[in-house]
């Protein structure tokens, strides 16, 4: 493939997008989880879904990174350019960093439910983003099967949670679900992809 400078140019104005609402979603995250409050510096009842938060942000912002490079910029590794799939990958990648905003914007321990539907929101955007993906013959459907698993223990749990006045220990209960469930899926995503991470 030509990689041309328009290519490089709309590539670099797509990861310049997300990469803007990713930043935010950061420094928000960071926000709510250090207090301005010199008696508690650090909302500490905040810690699991602010570790959630960023074992979902880092391998998504180095994924989308490392996808964008691998398949438009990099000319030994990049298929046949079609416009029509970078603005598909532009589009759902600003999408999927929206909703980091959101549950940037969720990770006090009353609001998990926000949170949990934020990441569902995430993993029904990744499935569609990764079907069309694998569809092209790009190797991502191990992501697919995680997106799944994740969505599958997170949607049981709002389920079974579904009672609006669930007590602190449900609440809690479920952040340390959806942890537990970041740290096998983020472990998995990084061995399973680790060609796209680390290529």
């Amino acid at each position: 493939m030509d990689i041309s400078g328009n290519v490089a140019h709309t590539v670099t104005f797509f990861q310049g997008a997300f990469t803007i609402v990713l930043a935010l979603s950061l420094g928000e995250a960071l926000k709510a989880f250090v207090a301005e409050d010199d008696v508690r510096p650090i909302h500490w009842d905040r810690t699991p879904a602010f570790m959630s938060f960023l074992l979902i942000f880092f391998p998504f912002f180095q994924s989308m990174s490392q996808y964008l490079y691998l398949t438009y910029l990099n000319a030994a590794t990049a298929p046949k350019f079609y416009p029509g799939f970078l603005v598909f990958d532009g589009i759902l990648f600003t999408l999927e960093s929206a909703c980091f905003f959101v549950m940037s914007r969720a990770l006090g321990p009353r609001h998990w439910r926000r949170f949990y539907t934020a990441v569902l929101l995430l993993m029904a955007i990744d499935i569609v983003w990764s079907g069309v993906t694998y569809s092209r013959g790009i190797h991502v459907g191990a992501w697919i099967w995680i997106d799944l698993g994740i969505a599958a223990v997170l949607g049981a749990v709002l389920f079974i949670e579904r009672d609006r006045h669930a007590t602190a220990q449900a609440a809690r209960r479920a952040t340390l679900l959806c942890l537990a469930t970041m740290v096998v899926s983020t472990g998995l995503s990084y061995w399973l992809e680790r060609e796209i991470y680390f290529p």
